[in-house]
């Protein structure tokens, strides 16, 4: 779990305050800006501010571990049973999401709508893709 310190802090942190002024300038624009480009402008700073966040406090803890716990975090990682585990969860969790995009996307269908409908569909046909090449890989390496 080694990094640079610009990959582990800086650019975490440069994200942060770009997601909180980007949420901060949607507030103060809010009237001005269309919709459209407000919620985007929300929904980005949320997506920045999320990933920055969560990358920063992995830093934080990496660095409050002893080098026992980082062996014993790795042993957990490699660990059969643990990868067991992790792969029925995303077996498990593509199904639901799959199920919910499908749900969307009849709803888009029913209400009428033109383009969500076309972008939950883009959306269905690359979360299948997206299986299909990793059934791919995961074959190649089993």
């Amino acid at each position: 779990m080694k990094g640079t310190r610009i990959g582990n802090t800086y650019l975490p942190a440069f994200g942060l305050v770009a997601a909180v002024g980007l949420g901060v300038a949607a507030m103060i624009l809010g009237d001005q800006l269309a919709s459209s480009i407000s919620g985007l402008c929300f929904g980005l700073a949320g997506a920045v501010g999320g990933l920055s966040g969560s990358r920063l406090a992995m830093a934080h803890f990496d660095r409050t571990w002893t080098e026992e716990q980082r062996k014993e975090l790795e042993r957990a990682e490699r660990d059969e049973r643990n990868i067991a585990i992790r792969e029925k969860a995303a077996y498990s969790s593509w199904y639901w999401t799959l199920y919910l995009l499908w749900g969307v996307f009849f709803l888009t269908l029913i209400l009428g709508s033109g383009f969500p409908t076309a972008l939950v569909s883009v959306v269905i046909v690359l979360h299948c893709v997206f299986y299909m090449v990793n059934m791919n890989r995961w074959t190649k390496r089993l």
